[in-house]
């Protein structure tokens, strides 16, 4: 892709993510100031390329996956937000009551986008000790922690009660991890495993409303998966701190700006969720300088 093939790209991305309609020939020219018989080639070469479609005949260029994707990654390193708002946002951190509900609040108003939070020890606390106990239909798993934390958990295995006192046995602490299942005991130690997994993360999530006001939400496919990813909250893996990312169409018809930190003794991610035409400038910008300002650093 030439430079000038690229500020073709740019400009017609961010004519389409502004309008909502496809970009005519005549508007790029008009932008960069080219003739529209070179606007029309620089267009038909980016469409060959894969970056541009043409939905109808007679209608302007849309940007592709590959298009958007593109132009979001020229955006990284992101720009800080201005100096003053993150001073703002610092002071009202640190007298926020709850600061993570807080942090995706803001995030939400910042960008017009649905965010998500999601934060995980960096080490997860040792198993001591198991407590199976049988229900009509299940079973009731009671996983007492290091640090005098308890957590149970309603299992959907029926299992005799001399399966579940070999499971208290060779579950004996203190554990780093579940050990290997005994014969007989794998779907319970399974089951297991994911209830510790997901039981030391938090999540926070906010914002789901924003997501009617695009024109992509009378599609109800578009709404069904950005309900499902804002509920699920995504996969287990997180973006490493200090890391921004941006994930295009990944999920059909969504883009995710991501940004990895560190506090403490947690590892978190903070997520925007917005339509392939998101405004990605202003939500990397917002995501990348929220997560600063709640871990304590500083734009550089």
């Amino acid at each position: 892709m030439t430079a000038r093939q690229r500020r073709v790209l740019h400009l017609l991305v961010d004519e389409y993510i502004q309008t909502k309609a496809p970009v005519p020939s005549a508007r790029i020219a008009e932008g960069l100031g080219l003739s529209p018989a070179l606007a029309r080639y620089e267009l038909i070469a980016l469409e060959e390329m894969g970056y541009l479609t043409k939905p109808h005949a007679s209608a302007g260029r849309v940007p592709t996956r590959q298009g958007f994707r593109q132009y979001s990654l020229s955006l990284l390193p992101p720009r800080p937000l201005p100096e003053a708002t993150r001073r703002r946002l610092e002071r009202a951190l640190e007298g926020a009551r709850e600061p993570e509900a807080f942090l995706v609040k803001v995030a939400v108003g910042l960008s017009g986008y649905p965010a998500l939070l999601r934060l995980r020890p960096r080490r997860a606390p040792k198993l001591l000790q198991v407590h199976l106990s049988p229900l009509p239909e299940g079973t009731l798993a009671v996983l007492v922690l290091e640090g005098g934390r308890v957590k149970e958990v309603r299992l959907p295995l029926v299992l005799p009660q001399e399966t579940l006192r070999r499971a208290e046995e060779a579950l004996t602490g203190p554990l780093e991890t579940l050990p290997a299942a005994p014969k007989g005991l794998e779907d319970l130690f399974a089951h297991l495993s994911r209830a510790l997994a997901s039981g030391f993360a938090l999540r926070y999530r906010e914002g789901l409303s924003e997501a009617l006001k695009e024109p992509e939400a009378k599609d109800p496919g578009f709404l069904e998966r950005l309900v499902a990813l804002y509920e699920e909250g995504g996969e287990d893996l997180l973006t490493p701190p200090g890391r921004v990312d941006v994930r295009v169409g990944e999920v059909e018809g969504l883009a995710l700006v991501q940004a990895g930190f560190q506090k403490g003794e947690w590892l978190g991610e903070l997520t925007l969720i917005g339509p392939l035409r998101m405004r990605y400038a202003e939500a990397l910008s917002v995501a990348f300088s929220l997560s600063q300002v709640y871990t304590g650093q500083h734009a550089d």
